[in-house]
């Protein structure tokens, strides 16, 4: 609750009264230091979660078109005839690297 007094240079915040010519005590400073390293700590924890996440959906973008490059490489490779078995198996292999990851991979990478 942040409220202007009719002094010049008094300001009352927080059941605090200060003026330009009192100081705060020790213990106070300490509380709002506290205060301050608590919040830090949380907002750096928030950070490096979303750093995670961020770069766990960039990886995972990069290997889907790695996937869909390799299958247009193998398609180039074989006649027309074979181009939709490769296909298929290329499809088999992202399904399964999808199923091995959801099974084994996420509580790898976000385990205790």
């Amino acid at each position: 609750a942040l409220s202007r007094t009719n002094t010049r240079r008094s300001v009352h915040i927080g059941g605090w009264h200060q003026s330009s010519r009192s100081k705060m005590s020790t213990a106070a400073l300490e509380a709002r230091i506290e205060a301050l390293e608590t919040l830090n700590e949380v907002t750096t924890a928030d950070y490096n979660e979303s750093l995670d996440t961020i770069w766990m959906l960039l990886s995972m973008m990069l290997v889907f078109f790695m996937h869909a490059g390799f299958s247009m490489l193998e398609c180039g490779t074989v006649r027309f005839k074979n181009t939709q078995n490769i296909l298929t198996k290329n499809l088999f292999v992202v399904c399964a690297g999808f199923l091995c990851w959801y099974v084994f991979g996420f509580a790898l990478a976000f385990g205790p």
